[in-house]
């Protein structure tokens, strides 16, 4: 009955500490490993999901159990028979403590559109004649950013609650 309790417990804790609003997420999660454990698989995670971890690690305090990263994303859509490309900027920011560890993924705006496209606002549809693209185009590219997005958060979380790997070469 006990562990039937703690188990309810736990997941309710999680489902509350999860929030993600609009194109910004925050997870506090627990796991079973230590500060120094939880940085360095941070830091194998961030070399594995971004090509150039060095360029996009902005801050990175061991002491702290800090490291801040700023990133980009480009999301491509086929229309009017071409192929055209949003490029959005975003950072995630990773925190970590004893068997405790928080990813913060937060300030996404659009960085680069199409030539003689403004930027794109990801708040809400703007109209046609201020984006240049119609609301069907605009949901797409919101829709294929937030998977992406949500992947680096789902990927992470699993990162961390997986078993420490042992290392016996």
């Amino acid at each position: 009955m006990k562990k039937i309790f703690l188990i309810l417990l736990f997941l309710l804790l999680s489902i509350f500490t999860y929030s993600q609003n609009n194109f910004q997420w925050e997870i506090i999660d627990s796991c079973s490993k230590s500060k120094e454990q939880i940085y360095s698989e941070t830091k194998m995670f961030i070399a594995n999901m971004w090509k150039s971890a060095q360029n996009v690690i902005q801050n990175d305090d061991k002491e702290a159990g800090m490291i801040l990263i700023k990133c980009s994303s480009y999301q491509l859509i086929n229309y009017r028979l071409g192929n055209y490309t949003w490029g959005f900027d975003y950072t995630v920011a990773f925190y970590m403590k004893n068997n405790k560890f928080k990813i913060n993924l937060y300030n996404v705006i659009g960085s680069s559109a199409p030539s003689q496209t403004p930027l794109m606002q990801i708040d809400y549809y703007r109209g046609y004649n201020k984006t240049l693209q119609s609301e069907k185009q605009y949901l797409q590219i919101c829709s294929q950013l937030k998977l992406e997005l949500q992947s680096i958060i789902d990927d992470y979380i699993k990162e961390m609650k997986s078993p420490l790997k042992q290392n016996n070469w």
